[in-house]
């Protein structure tokens, strides 16, 4: 039963929060253009001509073509696909011309499939290519009630046009924006990583470059003198050993600073972290209040706080406090004994750590009583006497 309950609790993924974000919003747009479209339908049944029938039927054609234009394009500008696909052209069209049939067989109700189609064409061209086009259409509504007199109840339809196409160019244009600057993100990350691995074979070069040299020549000249100056072969090789011992200490020290973590960069992950899960963050901007001597520990601290809050806590909302000597990292989730994690391996080496650096790490729950509160603070003085003990 713990296993089937730890499964049912398992926390999404990124990509499957996105998913489900994305079908509900799918869903919803399909349940308003369908309620848009049932007084359209009634009004071209109602007239009891074939005319109306087609009106009405050409309504609901129109409403169906242009709803799935519209998701396909949402998720084509998510991919970083600028134009519309051949399909997405294809059913722009059909929409097109049947809210035109319609337009002619209900009447002035069936404007609102212009509406529609402003906001399919906001979603399906780049946004500095659709202004023209939901110009256009603002343009004809705006007229056609003035020319012809039996649509003048119509006449303030171009309004909710320029309204609605506008909101839905400046989504695209949003959704853009984010594209470009995930995959700035994803180039920087890469460059920072082909950096440090840059780095890292310079330190390697340096540090065991100059060793291995010296120890190569000295093995030479022992494997040389072996037989006619055994003395001098043990002093050179005590010396291969020291020096062996002194590249090792360095490989260790440098490979014990690439692991150290920083305050401010477990930050920085943990904002992109969060928001990929669809928490809501609430994180310091800055680090300068914190002991440069415990940064380390709450960079620590962050981590297996963020990992928890995405994996275990199902809260939509995380929020990190910062002082001087204490870190909290608080969420709105199901709390710990909820979702069964308890004190589990990374908590527990949390604790481990906490105490090596004379620090106290606490959890509870918020004040609202929903939730975790995950705590560390580290006295200062009692610090600097840990230290001088240890």
């Amino acid at each position: 039963m713990s296993t089937i309950s730890s499964m049912t609790a398992r926390a999404l993924s990124p990509d499957e929060a996105r998913g489900r974000r994305t079908r509900a919003v799918a869903v919803g747009w399909g349940i308003v253009w369908a309620a848009f479209m049932v007084p359209v339908v009634r009004v071209g049944l109602a007239q009891g001509s074939s005319g109306g029938v087609w009106g009405a039927v050409s309504a609901v054609v129109s409403c169906a073509c242009l709803y799935a234009t519209c998701s396909l394009s949402v998720r084509r500008v998510r991919q970083g696909l600028t134009w519309p696909s051949r399909l997405g052209l294809l059913l722009i069209v059909v929409g097109a011309l049947t809210a035109t049939g319609a337009a002619f067989g209900v009447g002035p109700q069936s404007l609102q499939l212009a509406v529609f189609l402003a906001v399919v064409l906001a979603f399906s061209l780049p946004w500095q290519v659709a202004i023209g086009p939901i110009a256009i259409l603002a343009g004809t509504l705006f007229l056609v009630p003035r020319v012809i007199s039996s649509w003048s109840t119509s006449d303030d339809a171009w309004i909710a046009l320029l309204g609605a196409g506008g909101a839905c160019v400046f989504g695209r244009y949003i959704m853009e924006q984010r594209r470009v600057a995930h995959v700035l993100e994803q180039r920087t990350h890469e460059l920072e990583i082909n950096e440090e691995r840059n780095r890292m074979a310079r330190d390697m070069h340096d540090i065991l470059g100059h060793s291995l040299t010296v120890i190569a020549l000295k093995t030479e000249l022992a494997s040389r003198l072996v037989d006619t100056a055994p003395d001098q072969v043990k002093a050179e090789l005590t010396e291969v050993q020291s020096l062996a011992r002194s590249a090792l200490a360095d490989v260790r020290a440098t490979v014990n600073s690439y692991r150290e973590l920083s305050l401010a960069g477990e930050l920085a992950r943990a904002t992109n972290v969060l928001t990929s899960a669809g928490v809501r963050t609430d994180l310091p901007l800055t680090v300068d209040a914190v002991d440069p001597e415990l940064r380390e520990l709450f960079a620590w601290v962050v981590r297996e706080g963020v990992t928890n809050v995405v994996r275990h806590a199902h809260a939509s909302r995380c929020k990190v406090e910062l002082t001087t000597d204490s870190i909290e990292v608080v969420d709105d989730g199901i709390g710990l004994v909820s979702s069964g994690t308890g004190d589990g391996h990374g908590l527990e080496g949390l604790r481990q750590r906490c105490q090596d650096n004379g620090a106290d790490l606490t959890t509870g729950t918020p004040s609202s009583g929903k939730g975790t509160v995950l705590r560390v603070s580290a006295h200062l003085s009692s610090r600097l006497t840990h230290d001088t003990t240890s």
